[in-house]
């Protein structure tokens, strides 16, 4: 059986292309295996859904707490019977396809599988799942549908189903992740524990809002960069010095497209991590 949780952020569920396209998809009692959708609310202002199935339920946080804690709730919450948790952005488009082949390989993969996850797209482009071995994801060549793997790729959070029994153990999600890199860290960690990952072969749409790193605010580019930095300098540290490196031709290339603010960001976390040793 599974649970579902959809994180909202300065938008409300009507403007949802998650929820709306999973409320069509539970309309008439289909899909009798997922039990409960927990719509957690990060924004300002509270709006509760009306006209949903009843399957959904709604949470208002008083704070932006992120994803973390957001999927922590639902799991702390999460019933003995529910055995899969599906964590959801707010701009993710589910298709019947994809819960059909969710739900029939729930029952068949074996028990070090605890992760199934769909390719997405945003356009054309394949954004999970990316390989984890190297800097550069999009350029490489891309992990395929229907396979299981057990170590270097990366899957984003959005349209992922965890064991969980699996998320207990390990004491639910990194809270040191609160939003960015949380994705990356779940993936290592999974394989760390010597677990796999089943990717299905049903694509579908999602937004990344952080494709581009120059359409970001400061404040916003500041964050990614600090849970970046963290997860190459405390958990994936083979790829720290390579990063590194990466980062101050980042810089570079920021300051010959005149983007100081951002290069003021980057060039700083350089020197900052330059004082670390590996």
């Amino acid at each position: 059986m599974f649970k579902m949780v959809v994180v909202l952020y300065n938008m409300t569920f009507s403007e949802s292309s998650t929820i709306i396209s999973l409320n069509k998809l539970l309309a008439s009692a289909a899909f009798p295996e997922i039990r409960e959708v927990l719509i957690f609310d990060n924004s300002q202002k509270a709006n509760e859904p009306q006209g949903l199935d009843q399957r959904f339920t709604y949470y208002h946080s008083k704070e932006n707490v992120g994803l973390a804690r957001a999927y922590n709730r639902a799991l702390d919450e999460n019933k003995e019977e529910i055995a899969w948790l599906v964590t959801l952005d707010q701009d993710t488009t589910l298709t019947g396809d994809y819960l059909n082949e969710l739900i029939s390989y729930s029952t068949k993969v074996s028990d070090s599988t605890v992760a199934i996850a769909p390719i997405i797209k945003d356009q054309d482009q394949q954004i999970s799942p990316v390989r984890s071995d190297t800097l550069r994801p999009l350029h490489s060549a891309l992990p395929q549908g229907n396979q299981t793997y057990s170590s270097d790729i990366m899957v984003i959070n959005s349209a992922t189903a965890l064991r969980t029994g699996f998320l207990k153990k390990i004491g639910g999600y990194n809270l040191e992740f609160p939003l960015d890199y949380l994705d990356h860290w779940l993936s290592w960690r999974i394989f760390a524990e010597g677990k796999e990952v089943r990717i299905l072969r049903t694509s579908i749409n999602h937004s990344l809002s952080v494709l581009h790193y120059s359409e970001l605010t400061i404040s916003r580019y500041r964050s990614i960069l600090e849970n970046e930095a963290l997860f190459y300098f405390e958990y994936q540290k083979e790829q720290f010095g390579k990063y590194r490196k990466q980062l101050f031709f980042r810089g570079l290339k920021q300051l010959i497209y005149r983007e100081f603010s951002l290069f003021s960001v980057t060039i700083k976390m350089f020197f900052k991590l330059s004082k670390k040793n590996r």
